[in-house]
């Protein structure tokens, strides 16, 4: 269990690391920029290969705070290989521990929805799925059908104007642009980037010409009721542009957080932004 610096989350807890892509939204996976590297290393034996790690299990119960905790930041509980029961294994562990609020993202939940569909979610635990691509939209479907109290959506990389159409049963959406240094050159920094490298002033700024994409979120947010997190613009490192969406910062949530949340992150959202129920 480690503190991140993910701004809409406090911890991560990886009781499986690994993956394989799937989409667009894939390409430039920080997760397998991590792991791959280290393949062979004892972090990670199996490098970005489906790994369970068994002994990861029991780390919620060693948090004795209250926390809001990202489930498998390194990983998508709902890979098809990973089997049913050790799901199980993984969700008795979110219900025994009811002090802690939980998120997971998954980029398939059709396997998601057929999993919940036999078993009920924990009150406790969040499931999103990532869209940041219109080719991604048939997610939300899949998403609706899970009956989870929290669903939100990951539009994280943004590449381009997304149109959810109904965000009905949907209760927050997470945007923003992606990162890392392959945004300095090649044809993904023109296509992909939400931020551009100022070479004069030596600092990453976001591209005005891309702000319609976070516009297009959040305006789609407002007019239907979902809370709305504008994470960031992206750049070599995620906070490298900043957060601020025309003049402010974009902080709601979905549901308060727990009582032992750090007030002393930016993290928390703000008392003229409401938490919308």
């Amino acid at each position: 269990m480690q503190d991140t610096a993910i701004v809409w989350t406090e911890k991560t807890w990886n009781p499986t690391t690994g993956c394989t892509v799937v989409s667009a939204e894939c390409k430039h996976c920080y997760a397998l920029r991590i792991a791959e590297p280290k393949r062979g290393t004892p972090a990670f034996p199996n490098g970005f290969d489906i790994t369970l790690r068994e002994h990861k299990l029991r780390e919620p119960f060693k948090i004795k705070e209250p926390s809001l905790i990202f489930v498998n930041s390194m990983s998508d509980l709902f890979h098809v290989d990973i089997s049913d029961d050790y799901r199980d294994r993984v969700v008795d562990v979110i219900r025994q521990t009811p002090q802690h609020q939980y998120q997971t993202l998954t980029k398939r939940p059709d396997n998601a929805a057929r999993y919940w569909s036999t078993r009920k979610v924990p009150s406790n635990l969040w499931m999103g799925t990532t869209i940041g691509h219109q080719s991604s939209v048939h997610r939300l479907e899949h998403l609706k059908r899970i009956d989870a109290e929290i669903r939100f959506v990951s539009a994280e990389p943004l590449l381009g104007i997304v149109e959810f159409g109904d965000l009905s049963g949907i209760h927050w959406v997470i945007g923003g642009g992606e990162s890392g240094s392959h945004l300095f050159n090649g044809p993904d920094a023109e296509a992909r980037s939400m931020a551009r490298y100022n070479r004069t002033l030596h600092k990453w700024e976001p591209r005005e010409d891309r702000a319609p994409w976070a516009r297009a979120l959040r305006d789609q947010c407002v007019k239907q009721g979902v809370a709305f997190f504008w994470k960031q613009w992206g750049g070599r490192m995620g906070h490298d542009a900043g957060r601020i969406l025309d003049g402010r910062t974009w902080d709601e949530f979905p549901r308060e957080p727990p009582s032992g949340w750090r007030t002393d992150l930016v993290r928390k959202p703000q008392a003229s932004l409401p938490v919308i129920q």
